[in-house]
């Protein structure tokens, strides 16, 4: 009960971020987590984590591409108003508990490296 607000219950604590490629091979990581080789893939981010998230894709003999992943605030975390002020939903679940009050500005990400 109290690791649910209305944030965290409709959006939830986790991100889905999806990365491609226009270079066949292409190694991802996220900061230094390895995602997969190909022209695509796929990663979920715990939400607490997006604002420290560099996402990367690198092959040999091309310069490496990496762009931080960029957060806005999540506006569905204000229904804690109604329930509580704010004060356990907002800020104790959704802000410090599962980072709920932010979401990523974006989630599909191309980041082809470039021919040395």
């Amino acid at each position: 009960m109290f690791l649910s607000s209305c944030a965290t219950m409709f959006n939830g604590s986790t991100e889905t971020i999806h990365l491609r490629s226009e270079v066949a091979d292409t190694t991802f990581y996220a900061n230094e987590r390895f995602l997969g080789t190909g022209t695509s893939a796929v990663t979920t981010i715990p939400k607490k984590k997006l604002n420290s998230t560099t996402l990367r894709a690198e092959k040999e003999g091309y310069h490496s591409r990496s762009t931080p992943i960029v957060t806005s605030f999540d506006a569905t975390c204000l229904w804690g108003l109604f329930l509580d002020y704010g004060i356990v939903s907002i800020v104790c679940v959704d802000g410090i508990g599962t980072g709920a009050v932010t979401k990523a500005a974006q989630i599909d990400y191309i980041l082809t490296p470039e021919r040395k």
